[in-house]
């Protein structure tokens, strides 16, 4: 199957279509093309390159610059070839819903709408499925920013990670920050970690940073901010346990608010899906009680097997 993927620049958008066409090249054979959105001449390549290959084509990609290009692709692409043509939106477009043959979307952005006949929902985020057995010594912090969804306090981040690290004294601990991550804090990471022979910080621009993936895969306990939800289902689709570490103080909140992404790490923690620092206000400031444990019993998550077997599923039903 020939699949052209329309690419922008955000990594957010990049990894879950990786992750969805990794599953679906376990399943059946694909050739995979990448486009640049902003490449306006890709048409002509396209036609070229399909009158040379067999069997159906898809057109997918994630993000607002790209699903304009792929209806326009595939307008094109019927015009001028017989061959089965399918578009696939990934993640939530803004406009011309029904224009697309599926839209694998999150859950939470059709909860208070009619779900289209055309789209496929999944749980939070889009990530590759890891099977790999977790070393119980090993632990891992993953640390983002300031976003539209979260407030972001500095002062209530380090205080929980001092609890953490007091609590977990023999496990390796490696903590890694993001793009997002303020220059103030990622000196006091610096600066606050030195006091733990167990803990290691690696800096996104280091040449560690590329250790992210295999040691989230890796470790028993990972410890994630709520501001990705990314970041938060990546861990959750590898075994071990998945911590909230909380980035607001209390008066801002009901657990971690009520906006669509903070209702989705809501009911992770309502599920016990995630374990969560808890933390409460105090004269003075915010204490901590303790951190609350997932359910032993989950599985790692298997949202990109199942949108797969549903894409094959609509896809064989078209011949």
């Amino acid at each position: 199957m020939n699949v052209y993927w329309f690419q922008d620049s955000k990594t957010g958008h990049l990894k879950q279509v990786q992750a969805l066409l990794d599953q679906l090249k376990k399943e059946i054979e694909l050739s995979i093309t990448p486009i640049n959105y902003s490449n306006h001449e890709g048409f002509s390549d396209m036609l070229a390159n399909e009158n040379q290959l067999d069997g159906p084509s898809i057109l997918i990609g994630a993000g607002h610059d790209v699903y304009s290009k792929i209806l326009q692709a595939k307008k094109y692409l019927k015009k001028n070839t017989t061959k089965d043509v399918f578009s696939i939106a990934v993640l939530r477009p803004s406009y011309k819903l029904n224009s697309f043959d599926l839209i694998i979307a999150p859950e939470h952005d059709f909860r208070r709408r009619r779900l289209p006949k055309n789209v496929i929902p999944f749980q939070g985020s889009l990530a590759a499925i890891s099977h790999h057995p977790v070393d119980e010594n090993k632990a891992i912090i993953a640390i983002g920013g300031p976003s539209k969804h979260y407030k972001f306090d500095e002062e209530i981040l380090m205080k929980q990670l001092h609890y953490i690290l007091s609590v977990h004294p023999k496990h390796e601990f490696k903590i890694y920050n993001s793009r997002r991550t303020p220059d103030a804090l990622n000196l006091k990471l610096i600066g606050g970690m030195n006091n733990y022979p167990n803990v290691q910080f690696i800096d996104l621009n280091s040449a560690e940073s590329d250790t992210f993936q295999d040691n989230l895969n890796k470790s028993s306990l990972k410890f994630v901010t709520p501001d990705s939800s990314n970041l938060v289902f990546e861990a959750l689709s590898a075994k071990g346990q998945t911590y909230l570490i909380q980035i607001e103080s209390p008066k801002y909140r009901q657990i971690f608010g009520a906006k669509k992404i903070r209702e989705s790490m809501n009911q992770l923690v309502n599920t016990k899906r995630v374990g969560v620092v808890s933390i409460f206000n105090k004269k003075g400031g915010i204490d901590i009680s303790k951190i609350e444990s997932p359910s032993p019993y989950f599985e790692p998550l298997a949202e990109v097997e199942k949108i797969s077997f549903s894409i094959l599923k609509f896809i064989n039903q078209q011949k």
